[in-house]
């Protein structure tokens, strides 16, 4: 009986410690999520660059649209890939590709 009664803080404190520990590396806010989540925070701002790259190009053809400054080259670059057409004066270069269009 006096064995047991000094064993049993130990075991206690030796299952305190391995529950704890087991949820300081799985739990919501254990190490091992706060990995997952450093991840994708990173593909997030990954993304986010992109997104903002691409609203640039956006803002900037939208820029050369707009009836203030107005740039008719780009218009009228954008009108022949739309309507796919070439000025008579204009040279045509077909380049093959690998798949034979």
């Amino acid at each position: 009986m006096d064995a047991i009664k000094r064993i049993l803080p130990s075991c206690f404190l030796a299952v305190a410690i391995a529950y704890f520990g087991f949820h300081a590396l799985t739990g919501e806010q254990g190490v091992l999520n706060w990995i997952v989540v450093k991840n994708d925070l990173h593909a997030a701002e990954i993304e986010l660059a992109e997104t903002r790259l691409e609203r640039e190009a956006l803002e900037t053809t939208a820029a050369r649209l707009r009836s203030d400054s107005l740039d008719l080259d780009y218009v009228e670059e954008r009108a022949r890939t739309i309507l796919n057409v070439a000025h008579p004066r204009d040279f045509i270069v077909e380049i093959a590709t690998d798949d034979g269009r």
